[in-house]
């Protein structure tokens, strides 16, 4: 089986120009500065108040995220008086992870691992941001990834290239494996993980 390395790494949280028409509605490097410190830690999570009866709340978590992210007042012009827009930023959670993604990626991978489980296969389209994601958390994790790619059927015969999230995906080492947008309409995104673990499973991978 093969293990994930749990090496610290550091971060840096990124600078922000002066510039772009949004205030901070809170100072948030001291704390991403902390979380940087503990990055790809596996750490205890306490589920907020309001989710504390839900069923099945996770207890573990990794940190694969620069958070919390701040929350920014957008400054738009033409608003009615007394509206504000807010924006959550959590396309500052990481560069190759950004977005709301590794918010769950933080749980699943934590699940994989102490699961025992030696490999990820997740399916998305051929420019998805989670396949993306995965790729980048399993990778930070000493994890192999296969990745299911939804293409056009003229693409099954073809190389996809290097462009976009792909030229990530390849960059990270993740196995990429093509099927046609009707195949998958057809058999089901469960049934072609599970036919795929099938095979590698076979393989002895």
């Amino acid at each position: 089986f093969i293990r994930p390395n749990l090496n610290r790494v550091q971060a840096r949280s990124p600078s922000f120009s002066s510039r772009l028409p949004f205030r901070s509605i809170y100072t948030t490097y001291a704390r991403r500065s902390s979380a940087a410190m503990d990055f790809l830690e596996l750490v205890d999570y306490t589920a907020p108040q309001w989710a504390s009866g839900m069923h099945l709340v996770p207890r573990q978590k990794y940190n694969l995220g620069m958070l919390p992210t701040p929350v920014h007042r957008w400054q738009l012009p033409g608003l009615p008086e007394g509206v504000e827009v807010w924006i959550k930023r959590d396309d500052m959670s990481g560069m190759q992870m950004s977005g709301n993604k590794v918010r769950k990626l933080e749980f699943l991978m934590a699940e994989a691992v102490q699961g025992g489980h030696d490999c990820i296969i997740t399916i998305g389209g051929v420019q998805s941001n989670h396949c993306r994601a995965t790729a980048v958390a399993a990778r930070y994790l000493g994890l192999p990834c296969h990745l299911i790619l939804r293409v056009n059927r003229n693409q099954l015969e073809s190389d996809p290239g290097l462009v976009g999230n792909l030229l990530l995906d390849r960059a990270v080492g993740a196995t990429v494996h093509k099927v046609s947008k009707e195949e998958y309409a057809r058999v089901g995104g469960v049934a072609l993980t599970a036919r795929l673990e099938a095979r590698l499973r076979s393989q002895g991978l």
